[in-house]
């Protein structure tokens, strides 16, 4: 008797970092590239979300005039930090709430990172 695998590898989806770097005050930066079905915010730099807590901090960064920008994260703990990944989904999730949908993040469709998969 065979069962079906109900976790088929049909789902998963190779997602990339952002380019991360060490600050010169010991501080991480990750910079994600976002792209926007309606074009990029008007402003040149908009606060997202900051977490003292956790030492976390994140703004979107506009890119030119059209639909791209760049969300930027800054740490205390290594970019890669799992304390990191509730914070900058969070953060993916306010962009596209409060500044505009969302199409792709580093090139890829934003259905395959969290929060929206």
């Amino acid at each position: 008797m065979s069962q079906e695998n109900p976790y088929s590898a049909d789902f998963l989806r190779k997602t990339e970092w952002g380019e991360y770097r060490e600050l010169d005050t010991g501080e991480w930066e990750t910079v994600w590239q976002i792209s926007f079905r309606e074009g990029a915010p008007s402003q040149e730099i908009t606060d997202v979300l900051h977490d003292p807590s956790i030492g976390f901090r994140s703004y979107l960064r506009r890119r030119g005039s059209g639909e791209e920008a760049e969300l930027v994260v800054v740490s205390q703990e290594h970019s890669t930090s799992a304390v990191n990944y509730p914070a900058t989904y969070s953060s993916f999730r306010i962009v596209n709430e409060e500044v505009g949908e969302i199409e792709k993040i580093q090139g890829l469709p934003r259905d395959w990172y969290p929060p929206f998969r």
